[in-house]
């Protein structure tokens, strides 16, 4: 498979390794980002997206504005997920993961969908660095 696949509102990025990644405002409410197999990335995206799934991936430190369809985190372990700053997340779904921080505003925490299934060693901080849960 190519590092890099791009539909018409999809983009797979693939087996990344040790990659700083800014999408400034690139992308759009209706597109969706998939990261699978990836390793050590820092990765920032400033626009509101469809949605965010990271698969099979280690050391991912991501920053994401409003997502509308909400993040999956499957069978990945390192990974900090920061939420801009009083924008939404609405569902976060996370499976066989470990090892995760999860930075949010508490008001979005307490109105989000919150799924986690076989994982552990997952935390959620709001924005001062205070626990607001740890599973």
């Amino acid at each position: 498979m190519n590092k890099f696949q791009i539909d018409k509102h999809s983009v797979i990025l693939d087996d990344l390794t040790n990659l700083n990644q800014d999408f400034n405002k690139l992308l759009t409410i209706k597109d969706s980002v998939i990261y699978k197999s990836c390793d050590n990335l820092d990765v920032k995206i400033n626009s509101s997206i469809n949605k965010l799934i990271i698969k099979n991936s280690n050391k991912i430190n991501i920053t994401v504005d409003k997502t509308i369809s909400g993040i999956e985190i499957v069978n990945s372990k390192n990974i900090i997920l920061t939420s801009t700053e009083n924008k939404p997340i609405y569902s976060l779904y996370i499976e066989k993961s470990d090892k995760l921080e999860i930075i949010l505003d508490k008001k979005i925490f307490n109105s989000t969908e919150i799924d986690i299934i076989d994982s552990e060693d997952i935390i959620f901080n709001d924005f001062n660095n205070n626990k607001i849960l740890k599973v």
